[in-house]
């Protein structure tokens, strides 16, 4: 994801700031606007762009296809949407590396996981986005709690609610419990009590 964004950003940093490329050559405005950009620009900034654009030139084609679709996707997005991304991309950028690299691997954990499971996730979490804001400050709160536990507590953590849970479903009597385990007698077919007056 973090590669696609940073792909996306290149190639929209380059439209906008290279002379304009052979498909837009005719746009004498846009060349103008762009040789304007270069000509503002500091020698560091030039040469990051000129690495840039060396890299650009050194892709495949079928690369730089596939960038020009995610542009033209960019392009097409409201500008609310567009806005989004940016911010994203924004706190994405101002984080360390090392909150970078755990989001990473949660980000692998997640494509990793049964569509089944990811399913399921994604339901609880809509479930949570739709709890007024006092009770999602809360379950954050206690995730939070959670996230700082060690394995050693989750997994007491883990069994005591398994236990609970257990402890909270019905049990059935030992007789009820007898019943339920016999075998049918083959052939017969099985015969449903009635309650008579």
């Amino acid at each position: 994801m973090k590669r696609m964004i940073w792909q996306l950003a290149f190639f929209v940093l380059l439209l906008l700031c290279l002379p304009s490329p052979a498909w837009a050559q005719d746009n004498k405005e846009a060349e103008k606007g762009a040789l304007e950009r270069w000509r503002q620009m500091s020698p560091e900034e030039r040469k990051e762009l000129r690495e840039r654009y060396r890299r650009w030139k050194s892709l495949s084609p079928e690369k730089r296809v596939e960038l020009r679709r995610r542009l033209e996707s960019w392009r097409r997005l409201p500008p609310e949407e567009k806005a989004a991304v940016r911010r994203n991309f924004q706190r994405w950028h101002n984080l360390s590396p090392e909150h970078r690299e755990r989001l990473r691997k949660r980000w692998e954990r997640w494509r990793n996981l049964p569509p089944e499971r990811r399913e399921r996730l994604k339901r609880r979490f809509e479930q949570l986005h739709r709890l007024p804001p006092q009770e999602r400050r809360e379950w954050r709160r206690k995730f939070e709690k959670h996230q700082r536990l060690t394995p050693e507590e989750r997994r007491k953590l883990r069994e005591r609610l398994q236990r609970e849970k257990r402890e909270r479903k019905p049990q059935i009597s030992p007789q009820r419990h007898r019943e339920h385990q016999r075998p049918h007698r083959q052939g017969a077919p099985h015969k449903r009590r009635r309650n008579r007056r």
